[in-house]
């Protein structure tokens, strides 16, 4: 193996694993697999071939493969081009059944082209004045449809409950009836009292990212949203705008990348959206009525959050259910460096969604002195 190579590791099913494994290394690396090219040579292979580290296999015609991706391949900063790389061409190939993404290694010299998160957990912490306890956020609701005094009105209410963190629905896009601009002058002088991360959403053209940030920026603000689908070059690119904002990332429409026959596992995913930049990212969720299994959410924690990358850690915020019960359980099980963030419970709630704040604020504070859990021992990055 050489000594500056990208390691992936995959999944892959085929009747024929030790030429599947061939048909990833060549058709992403240096040419077609069955039909060589005349003007490849020795040193061309040698230089930027990849190459298959190992083979295990781990059931009837499944094995994992390692492969290693010579770092003169990529693109410096471009991670756009490390998943065509990565999760390129074995797709068309009907001799590999399925392909996922299990790992990805990356070598110190790759990583030096990426600075990670602005804030990340610590920073966050001492913007709110909060130190041990778990985070906890808000999600507006109506997604659509409110114009820019209903949207501040309904910030008002939430931060006034002792929210720390307050993000716009993915759904709310640039629109007439809620424009960006307006929406965020009109909630920034609600919130100009409280210690609060407001993130909106960021979904316009790209054309216009660069102005609404600088607006954004203008008028006060912490922070901004943006959706899985915008892409990880985008986030990354967003996020180096405006040193003083936030990022959070928002996975929802993962599933279509991350699950299926050829697919990336979302623990691998949080390791780009840290090296992206994201300062928050929804990590998915134990309970309610999305929940997975805590080992998955204990790789994507440590994806985040642990010292396989030299960045500042992802706050993980735990949402899609949450009530102000999640809030012990989740803590009790993977610590208090999380946040739970709540839509449906606080904006359905009979008493007010200020009210609903207020429980999930308590819930977070008698968690202050809670002893941390075998899944919070990532360290302080």
């Amino acid at each position: 193996m050489r000594a500056k190579d990208l390691i992936a590791t995959y999944h892959v099913r085929s009747p024929s694993l030790e030429r599947a494994a061939e048909a990833i290394a060549i058709g992403q690396s240096i040419g077609n697999p069955n039909l060589r090219s005349l003007n490849e040579n020795d040193e061309m292979r040698a230089k930027h071939g990849a190459e298959i580290l190992s083979l295990e296999p781990i059931g009837s015609n499944l094995a994992v493969v390692k492969i290693g991706y010579a770092l003169s391949n990529f693109t410096p900063g471009s991670l756009t081009h490390l998943l065509t790389t990565v999760m390129g061409g074995q797709m068309d190939i009907d001799l590999i059944e399925s392909c996922s993404l299990q790992d990805l290694e990356f070598p110190t010299e790759y990583l030096q082209d990426y600075s990670g998160p602005k804030k990340g957990l610590q920073g966050v912490r001492k913007i709110l004045g909060v130190q041990s306890r778990p985070l906890i956020g808000g999600i507006v609701k109506p997604k659509t449809g409110i114009t820019p005094t209903e949207l501040a009105d309904i910030c008002l209410e939430m931060a006034d409950g002792g929210l720390d963190f307050i993000k716009e629905d993915e759904i709310l896009g640039d629109i007439s009836i809620c424009p960006f601009d307006r929406r965020v002058e009109a909630v920034l002088k609600r919130l100009e009292n409280y210690d609060v991360i407001y993130c909106p959403t960021l979904s316009s053209p790209i054309e216009k990212i660069g102005s609404q940030l600088g607006a954004l920026a203008s008028h006060g603000g912490n922070g901004f949203h943006i959706n899985f689908w915008a892409g990880l070059d985008l986030l990354r690119y967003a996020s180096s705008l405006q040193s003083n904002l936030c990022v959070h990332y928002q996975k929802s429409g993962d599933k279509v990348m991350s699950t299926g026959e050829y697919s990336i596992d979302f623990a691998v995913w949080c390791k780009l959206i840290r090296i992206a930049g994201a300062d928050f990212t929804h990590v998915g969720m134990w309970g309610g009525y999305m929940s997975e299994s805590s080992q998955d959410l204990k790789r994507r924690l440590d994806a985040l959050l642990g010292a396989t990358l030299p960045f500042a850690g992802v706050v993980p915020s735990f949402s899609c259910g949450a009530t102000p019960d999640s809030v012990r359980v989740l803590a009790e099980k993977f610590g208090s460096d999380i946040m739970i963030s709540s839509g449906g419970y606080l904006h359905s709630h009979p008493k007010g969604c200020g009210y609903a704040s207020r429980e999930f604020l308590k819930a977070a504070e008698a968690f202050q002195s809670g002893s941390p859990s075998e899944f919070n021992s990532h360290p302080t990055l």
